[in-house]
């Protein structure tokens, strides 16, 4: 089984894989069409593009032409390009899948995936931390916020309003600060507090504080976050928006 991403422009290969607003992901198995369907991309970073190759587990990208930036990241996350491609998506897929388009020797196996933990298993180990502590969990809200893999919920035990807390799970970080910068724009506007959870990474780290995000170590043993039960809003160490007196003792 492997699924595959095409930078989509209306029924055709996309010129940029950068630049593209959507892309036809396909599933295969051996060399026959198993499904398809078209996912959406929203802003203009390309880091959205790599990103949204993680979430959706892609092994293969076929393309037209793709910036040598975002290449190396693909290949780093364990996906395997074949670009210059150009005409209909349904063409290239066929083309695939006889056999008649070919790897170049640049291009690492898909048994070179980074080790670590997954995108999935740090949703699932976010979602059971905050679960524990006494807020409901649900998924984020979709394709046009796609860097909220979660939303936290609890009523403030002081005020009783909800609060609302936007989570983005990191895993394999490869730009923090694009990460980071777009998701305190994602939720700067409809959430109480943003978190942002991911293994050690002190560049990220760093750049949650200056936007104001609550960072969490997944990989921190016996952390704060783990046993708040003596904090008055459990996990987070505050400032709320719209919640400040609760930090304010």
């Amino acid at each position: 089984m492997i699924k595959i991403a095409i930078p989509k422009l209306k029924n055709r290969v996309a010129p940029c894989f950068e630049a593209a607003s959507s892309f036809t992901v396909a599933v295969a198995d051996n060399n026959r069409l198993i499904s398809q369907k078209t996912v959406h991309c929203s802003g203009s970073e390309g880091y959205h593009r790599v990103r949204l190759m993680k979430l959706h587990d892609i092994d293969m990208v076929l393309c037209n032409g793709i910036g040598g930036f975002y290449s190396d990241l693909l290949h780093t996350m364990g996906l395997r390009i074949i670009g210059n491609l150009n005409g209909g998506i349904s063409r290239v897929l066929r083309l695939y899948l006889s056999g008649a388009l070919k790897l170049s020797e640049s291009n690492p196996d898909i048994s070179t995936r980074m080790s670590g933990t997954s995108l999935d298993e740090l949703i699932s180990w976010s979602r059971e931390l905050f679960e524990r502590n006494g807020y409901c969990v649900n998924p984020g809200p979709g394709r046009d916020s796609f860097l909220i893999d979660l939303v936290a919920e609890m009523i403030c035990p002081v005020c009783g309003e909800k609060i609302r807390v936007a989570i983005c799970c990191g895993a394999h970080t490869y730009r923090p600060d694009q990460e980071i910068r777009e998701f305190h724009y994602t939720a700067k506007s409809e959430y109480n507090a943003r978190v942002f959870i991911s293994p050690t990474n002190p560049a990220a780290e760093r750049f949650c504080r200056e936007y104001g995000i609550e960072f969490i170590r997944s990989d921190k043993v016996g952390s704060d976050a783990s046993d708040s039960s003596r904090q008055t809003i459990p996990i987070l160490s505050g400032p709320i928006e719209g919640h400040e007196k609760v930090f304010e003792s």
